[in-house]
Protein backbone atom coordinates (compact mmCIF):
# COMPACT_ATOMS: atom_id res chain seq x y z
CA UNK A 1 0.00 0.00 0.00
CA UNK A 2 1.60 3.01 -0.87
CA UNK A 3 1.59 5.74 1.59
CA UNK A 4 0.72 9.56 1.84
CA UNK A 5 0.14 12.27 4.23
CA UNK A 6 -2.90 14.67 5.34
CA UNK A 7 -1.48 17.77 5.76
CA UNK A 8 -3.65 20.35 8.20
CA UNK A 9 -3.78 23.28 9.79
CA UNK A 10 -6.13 25.63 11.91
CA UNK A 11 -7.89 28.15 9.49
CA UNK A 12 -5.95 31.18 9.48
CA UNK A 13 -2.95 30.07 11.88
CA UNK A 14 -0.37 29.99 9.41
CA UNK A 15 0.77 26.59 10.35
CA UNK A 16 0.62 22.86 9.54
CA UNK A 17 1.27 19.31 10.69
CA UNK A 18 1.23 16.61 8.40
CA UNK A 19 -0.85 13.44 9.11
CA UNK A 20 -1.64 10.08 7.42
CA UNK A 21 -5.54 9.70 6.50
CA UNK A 22 -7.41 6.70 4.53
CA UNK A 23 -9.99 6.24 2.18
CA UNK A 24 -13.35 4.43 4.44
CA UNK A 25 -16.92 3.92 3.83
CA UNK A 26 -19.22 6.76 5.23
CA UNK A 27 -22.46 5.53 6.89
CA UNK A 28 -24.77 3.46 5.59
CA UNK A 29 -22.73 3.16 2.09
CA UNK A 30 -21.75 -0.68 2.63
CA UNK A 31 -24.90 -3.12 3.47
CA UNK A 32 -25.37 -6.67 4.73
CA UNK A 33 -27.75 -8.81 2.95
CA UNK A 34 -28.78 -11.70 4.70
CA UNK A 35 -31.59 -14.53 4.52
CA UNK A 36 -34.95 -13.26 6.85
CA UNK A 37 -36.14 -17.13 6.60
CA UNK A 38 -34.75 -20.61 6.08
CA UNK A 39 -35.69 -22.11 2.79
CA UNK A 40 -33.51 -22.51 -0.90
CA UNK A 41 -32.95 -19.37 -2.32
CA UNK A 42 -32.82 -18.72 -6.11
CA UNK A 43 -31.92 -16.08 -7.98
CA UNK A 44 -34.77 -13.39 -9.03
CA UNK A 45 -33.62 -13.13 -12.39
CA UNK A 46 -31.87 -15.28 -15.01
CA UNK A 47 -28.54 -14.92 -13.90
CA UNK A 48 -27.93 -14.18 -10.40
CA UNK A 49 -26.10 -11.19 -9.45
CA UNK A 50 -22.18 -11.62 -9.03
CA UNK A 51 -19.58 -9.84 -7.25
CA UNK A 52 -18.78 -6.27 -9.29
CA UNK A 53 -22.45 -6.21 -10.50
CA UNK A 54 -24.25 -2.28 -10.07
CA UNK A 55 -27.73 -2.87 -8.33
CA UNK A 56 -30.35 -0.16 -7.55
CA UNK A 57 -32.10 0.18 -3.97
CA UNK A 58 -35.57 -1.89 -4.65
CA UNK A 59 -33.74 -4.60 -6.94
CA UNK A 60 -35.11 -7.74 -6.70
CA UNK A 61 -31.46 -9.79 -6.09
CA UNK A 62 -32.71 -13.31 -4.96
CA UNK A 63 -35.48 -14.98 -3.88
CA UNK A 64 -36.32 -17.62 -1.02
CA UNK A 65 -38.58 -20.65 -1.26
CA UNK A 66 -39.91 -22.53 1.65
CA UNK A 67 -42.17 -25.38 2.20
CA UNK A 68 -43.43 -25.69 6.11
CA UNK A 69 -41.32 -28.66 7.28
CA UNK A 70 -42.18 -31.00 10.72
CA UNK A 71 -39.64 -28.63 12.70
CA UNK A 72 -42.85 -25.64 12.17
CA UNK A 73 -45.75 -27.92 12.75
CA UNK A 74 -45.67 -27.77 16.24
CA UNK A 75 -45.89 -23.86 15.94
CA UNK A 76 -48.29 -24.52 12.62
CA UNK A 77 -50.99 -26.45 15.10
CA UNK A 78 -50.96 -23.70 17.53
CA UNK A 79 -51.83 -21.15 15.02
CA UNK A 80 -54.32 -23.41 13.29
CA UNK A 81 -56.00 -23.68 16.20
CA UNK A 82 -56.53 -20.44 16.80
CA UNK A 83 -57.44 -19.60 13.21
CA UNK A 84 -60.21 -22.84 13.74
CA UNK A 85 -61.91 -21.62 16.39
CA UNK A 86 -62.54 -18.61 15.05
CA UNK A 87 -63.60 -19.83 11.95
CA UNK A 88 -66.06 -22.25 13.99
CA UNK A 89 -67.61 -18.74 15.59
CA UNK A 90 -67.94 -16.96 11.94
CA UNK A 91 -70.05 -20.27 10.59
CA UNK A 92 -72.23 -20.36 13.72
CA UNK A 93 -72.99 -16.65 13.71
CA UNK A 94 -73.33 -17.14 9.69
CA UNK A 95 -76.11 -19.93 10.27
CA UNK A 96 -77.75 -17.95 13.30
CA UNK A 97 -78.16 -14.84 10.70
CA UNK A 98 -79.47 -17.34 8.10
CA UNK A 99 -82.20 -18.97 10.63
CA UNK A 100 -82.75 -15.45 11.74
CA UNK A 101 -83.73 -14.08 8.11
CA UNK A 102 -85.47 -17.45 6.91
CA UNK A 103 -88.13 -17.02 10.36
CA UNK A 104 -88.57 -12.83 9.22
CA UNK A 105 -89.59 -14.24 5.92
CA UNK A 106 -92.28 -16.54 7.09
CA UNK A 107 -93.44 -13.71 9.56
CA UNK A 108 -93.72 -11.61 6.81
CA UNK A 109 -95.98 -13.66 4.88
CA UNK A 110 -98.39 -13.23 8.18
CA UNK A 111 -98.09 -9.68 8.39
CA UNK A 112 -95.91 -10.26 11.95
CA UNK A 113 -92.79 -8.89 10.41
CA UNK A 114 -92.13 -5.88 7.68
CA UNK A 115 -90.45 -5.80 4.63
CA UNK A 116 -87.37 -3.60 6.30
CA UNK A 117 -86.76 -5.52 8.81
CA UNK A 118 -86.50 -8.54 5.96
CA UNK A 119 -84.21 -6.56 4.03
CA UNK A 120 -81.86 -5.40 7.19
CA UNK A 121 -81.68 -9.56 8.31
CA UNK A 122 -80.95 -10.40 4.52
CA UNK A 123 -77.72 -7.76 4.95
CA UNK A 124 -76.64 -8.72 8.19
CA UNK A 125 -76.87 -12.38 6.58
CA UNK A 126 -74.51 -11.42 3.66
CA UNK A 127 -72.07 -9.85 5.93
CA UNK A 128 -71.99 -12.86 8.29
CA UNK A 129 -71.28 -15.45 5.72
CA UNK A 130 -69.23 -13.39 3.85
CA UNK A 131 -66.67 -13.27 7.37
CA UNK A 132 -67.24 -16.83 7.38
CA UNK A 133 -66.11 -17.47 3.81
CA UNK A 134 -62.70 -14.85 3.99
CA UNK A 135 -61.77 -16.67 7.88
CA UNK A 136 -62.25 -20.85 6.30
CA UNK A 137 -60.32 -19.18 3.17
CA UNK A 138 -57.38 -18.35 5.68
CA UNK A 139 -57.84 -21.61 7.35
CA UNK A 140 -57.35 -23.27 3.70
CA UNK A 141 -54.36 -21.12 2.57
CA UNK A 142 -52.85 -21.83 6.17
CA UNK A 143 -53.55 -25.68 5.61
CA UNK A 144 -51.89 -25.94 2.12
CA UNK A 145 -48.55 -24.44 3.26
CA UNK A 146 -48.41 -26.31 6.11
CA UNK A 147 -49.10 -29.68 3.50
CA UNK A 148 -46.82 -28.49 1.69
CA UNK A 149 -48.60 -28.07 -1.32
CA UNK A 150 -48.56 -24.18 -1.44
CA UNK A 151 -44.89 -22.98 -2.35
CA UNK A 152 -44.27 -19.60 -0.46
CA UNK A 153 -41.62 -17.23 -2.34
CA UNK A 154 -40.34 -14.64 -0.33
CA UNK A 155 -38.29 -11.98 -2.63
CA UNK A 156 -35.39 -10.28 -1.18
CA UNK A 157 -33.99 -6.58 -2.56
CA UNK A 158 -31.35 -4.32 -2.80
CA UNK A 159 -31.31 -2.03 0.17
CA UNK A 160 -29.13 0.50 -1.42
CA UNK A 161 -28.23 1.13 -4.66
CA UNK A 162 -24.29 0.37 -5.00
CA UNK A 163 -21.88 -2.65 -6.80
CA UNK A 164 -22.10 -6.40 -5.14
CA UNK A 165 -18.88 -6.84 -3.26
CA UNK A 166 -19.53 -10.29 -2.21
CA UNK A 167 -22.19 -13.02 -3.20
CA UNK A 168 -22.62 -16.14 -0.83
CA UNK A 169 -24.63 -18.75 -2.10
CA UNK A 170 -25.35 -21.13 -4.74
CA UNK A 171 -28.26 -21.57 -6.98
CA UNK A 172 -30.74 -24.03 -5.30
CA UNK A 173 -28.48 -23.84 -1.95
CA UNK A 174 -30.66 -24.51 1.50
CA UNK A 175 -29.80 -21.60 3.33
CA UNK A 176 -30.81 -20.81 7.87
CA UNK A 177 -32.20 -17.28 8.25
CA UNK A 178 -29.89 -15.18 9.03
CA UNK A 179 -27.53 -16.18 6.69
CA UNK A 180 -25.09 -13.49 4.85
CA UNK A 181 -26.19 -13.47 1.28
CA UNK A 182 -24.39 -10.40 0.33
CA UNK A 183 -22.66 -7.13 0.78
CA UNK A 184 -23.60 -4.24 -1.49
CA UNK A 185 -20.85 -1.17 -1.29
CA UNK A 186 -21.87 2.60 -2.90
CA UNK A 187 -18.64 4.06 -3.72
CA UNK A 188 -20.36 7.30 -5.00
CA UNK A 189 -19.01 8.90 -2.31
CA UNK A 190 -16.45 8.15 0.20
CA UNK A 191 -14.88 9.09 3.63
CA UNK A 192 -11.47 9.99 4.42
CA UNK A 193 -10.45 9.60 7.96
CA UNK A 194 -7.57 11.01 10.44
CA UNK A 195 -6.36 11.78 13.51
CA UNK A 196 -6.34 15.49 13.98
CA UNK A 197 -4.72 16.86 17.50
CA UNK A 198 -7.21 17.91 19.64
CA UNK A 199 -5.90 21.50 19.68
CA UNK A 200 -6.06 21.94 16.09
CA UNK A 201 -9.21 20.73 15.56
CA UNK A 202 -10.95 23.03 18.06
CA UNK A 203 -10.42 25.98 15.49
CA UNK A 204 -12.17 24.56 12.92
CA UNK A 205 -15.80 25.45 11.64
CA UNK A 206 -17.98 22.92 10.77
CA UNK A 207 -18.19 23.12 7.29
CA UNK A 208 -14.53 23.05 6.95
CA UNK A 209 -13.46 21.83 3.48
CA UNK A 210 -10.38 19.92 2.42
CA UNK A 211 -8.35 19.18 -1.29
CA UNK A 212 -7.24 15.59 -1.40
CA UNK A 213 -4.80 14.31 -3.84
CA UNK A 214 -3.20 10.75 -4.11
CA UNK A 215 -0.31 9.06 -5.42
CA UNK A 216 -1.69 6.26 -7.28
CA UNK A 217 -3.88 8.83 -9.02
CA UNK A 218 -1.57 11.73 -10.21
CA UNK A 219 -3.25 15.06 -11.44
CA UNK A 220 -6.63 13.99 -10.15
CA UNK A 221 -7.63 16.63 -7.30
CA UNK A 222 -10.92 15.61 -4.88
CA UNK A 223 -12.54 18.11 -2.63
CA UNK A 224 -14.83 17.39 0.43
CA UNK A 225 -16.40 18.41 3.77
CA UNK A 226 -16.39 17.45 7.18
CA UNK A 227 -18.89 14.55 7.61
CA UNK A 228 -18.50 13.42 11.47
CA UNK A 229 -15.75 13.89 14.23
CA UNK A 230 -17.33 10.81 17.07
CA UNK A 231 -16.27 12.99 20.35
CA UNK A 232 -14.00 10.25 21.45
CA UNK A 233 -10.45 11.90 22.10
CA UNK A 234 -7.60 9.20 22.23
CA UNK A 235 -5.91 9.88 25.72
CA UNK A 236 -2.34 9.04 24.73
CA UNK A 237 -2.30 10.89 21.60
CA UNK A 238 -4.52 13.33 22.13
CA UNK A 239 -5.82 13.29 18.84
CA UNK A 240 -9.78 12.55 17.73
CA UNK A 241 -10.76 11.07 14.66
CA UNK A 242 -12.74 13.22 11.79
CA UNK A 243 -13.88 12.15 9.01
CA UNK A 244 -14.48 14.16 5.55
CA UNK A 245 -17.41 13.10 2.91
CA UNK A 246 -15.74 13.04 -0.65
CA UNK A 247 -17.69 12.49 -3.96
CA UNK A 248 -16.39 9.87 -5.87
CA UNK A 249 -18.35 9.78 -8.70
CA UNK A 250 -16.06 7.88 -11.02
CA UNK A 251 -15.10 5.31 -8.11
CA UNK A 252 -11.22 6.11 -8.42
CA UNK A 253 -11.55 6.08 -4.80
CA UNK A 254 -11.53 2.64 -2.80
CA UNK A 255 -11.45 1.90 0.68
CA UNK A 256 -7.51 1.72 2.39
CA UNK A 257 -6.19 4.55 -0.03
CA UNK A 258 -3.84 6.60 1.76
CA UNK A 259 -3.47 10.05 0.30
CA UNK A 260 -2.65 14.06 1.03
CA UNK A 261 -5.25 16.58 2.35
CA UNK A 262 -5.15 20.43 2.26
CA UNK A 263 -7.53 22.47 4.09
CA UNK A 264 -9.56 25.06 2.21
CA UNK A 265 -11.35 26.77 4.79
CA UNK A 266 -14.95 26.48 4.61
Amino acid sequence: MLLGFLCVAAPGSGQERTLVGKVVPLPNTVVDVFSPSTGRIISAKAEPFLVGDLVKEGDALAIIEHRYTLHDLAHAATVRWDMLKVVIETRRLALEARIAREKAERLMELGSVSGQQVMELRAAEQVAQSEYEKQKALLEYQDAQVQGTELVRRPIFAPISGDISLANFTQGQVINEGFLLYRIVNMKEVGVSARVPVSEYSSWPPDTRARFRFDTLPGKVFTGQIEVSPPLVDMTSRTRNVIFRVKNPDENLRFGMIGQVELIGP
